[in-house]
């Protein structure tokens, strides 16, 4: 009876060692798949980092182009203006105005004190020139800034 009660025993710690070695197969394909899991999310961040980096450097460089386009058409805007503004400017000081008495003479002798009068107005035009631009630039800048932060 001895010997009986000491095979069952045996038996039972061979089950007991089979049972551990399952257990630990268990555990150790978990901790694999954990392993995987982390991988697998570190690499979806790094991912989603490039993606923002180079959806932000695209952004930046649109929000860029845009701007610039923007203040080089304000820039020509502003300077065909300033010329319009002259051609107007001459002739209206040089027009001669009904019961002024000014004769074609004298108008043709003022000419050129009007064109250098209205040049000097056009000239303080021409100095805002950049300033607007760079105005209209940072504008266009800012409004796809708000467009960014909206996404």
């Amino acid at each position: 009876m001895a010997k009986e009660t000491r095979s069952a025993a045996d038996d039972e710690v061979v089950k007991l060692h089979a049972r551990v070695k399952e257990l630990e197969a268990e555990l150790n394909k978990k901790d694999r798949d954990r392993d995987k899991d982390t991988e697998s999310t570190t690499t979806r961040r790094v991912a989603d980092s490039l993606s923002d980096v180079r959806r932000s450097k695209r952004d930046a460089a649109d929000r860029m182009m845009r701007g610039v386009t923007l203040a080089s058409v304000e820039a020509v805007r502003l300077f065909a203006d300033s010329i319009s503004s002259f051609a107007d400017n001459v002739i209206r000081r040089n027009e001669g105005r009904e019961g002024e008495g000014r004769s074609v003479r004298d108008m043709a002798m003022r000419l050129p004190e009007d064109i250098a009068t209205s040049m000097a107005d056009t000239v303080d035009k021409f100095v805002d020139i950049p300033r607007r631009a760079a105005d209209r630039y940072s504008k266009a800048h800012r409004e796809g800034e708000k467009e960014h932060d909206r996404r």
